[in-house]
């Protein structure tokens, strides 16, 4: 099986893919979300300062406080804290699309990486669970194109990866190719799902 992602033909201006024997993993590229990346470090500012900043409640703890005045002023500082956590969590739940997929346990993996490259809101399915994997195309001549999967029981498809359209092709056909292998030789049933949009290639587990 070729290794995909060492073509030079290809720029891989939008989306990064690595891939082993038995695995692959292809994530979109962090320049894509400069917007994206600056809020989660304001927000995850905001949050290290509530929490510091309750903290800071106790230290500065006016002497003979007691009574409801005490009880005031922890409810403050846990307020503060609870708030600080909850914007530090929600800045850091990333932003970036990932997908990855494990031959030897057949599991493939939906989720979101933040700037540090740390998981966030972790998918996982078994791959038999999986009815396609399809390439759509943007409707916007400029437009990036869409990596879905369809999943039993959900009439949804799922949006695994955004980029160009060529790339993700690239990640597609990986993809089809490790599955074989870890179906020992047998191939995919490669099908058209037949849209409203053209350009839609399925895989069909």
């Amino acid at each position: 099986m070729g290794r995909l992602d060492n073509r030079t033909d290809i720029d891989w201006s939008s989306v990064t893919m690595h891939q082993s024997d038995m695995g692959l993993s292809a994530s979109e590229k962090l320049e894509r979300f400069k917007f994206e990346a600056i809020s989660e470090l304001v927000l995850r500012l905001v949050g290290g300062l509530l929490v510091a900043l309750s903290t800071l409640l106790w230290v500065i703890l006016p002497m003979g406080l007691a009574g409801d005045q005490l009880v005031s002023h922890a409810m403050l500082a846990a307020i503060f804290t609870a708030v600080g956590l909850g914007v530090y969590a929600y800045g850091s739940r990333g932003f970036r699309r990932q997908l990855s997929f494990d031959g030897n346990r057949r599991v493939l993996s939906l989720t979101k990486i933040n700037i540090n490259q740390q998981n966030r809101l972790a998918r996982t399915f078994d791959f038999d669970a999986i009815e396609s994997v399809y390439l759509r195309r943007s409707t916007k001549a400029s437009g990036f194109a869409s990596l879905l999967v369809r999943v039993s029981g959900n009439p949804n498809a799922i949006l695994a990866l955004t980029g160009e359209q060529a790339e993700l092709e690239l990640v597609h056909r990986a993809l089809c190719e490790l599955v074989q292998c870890a179906d020992k030789g047998v191939g995919l049933n490669v099908r058209r799902e037949r849209q409203k949009m053209r350009g839609i290639a399925a895989v069909r587990v």
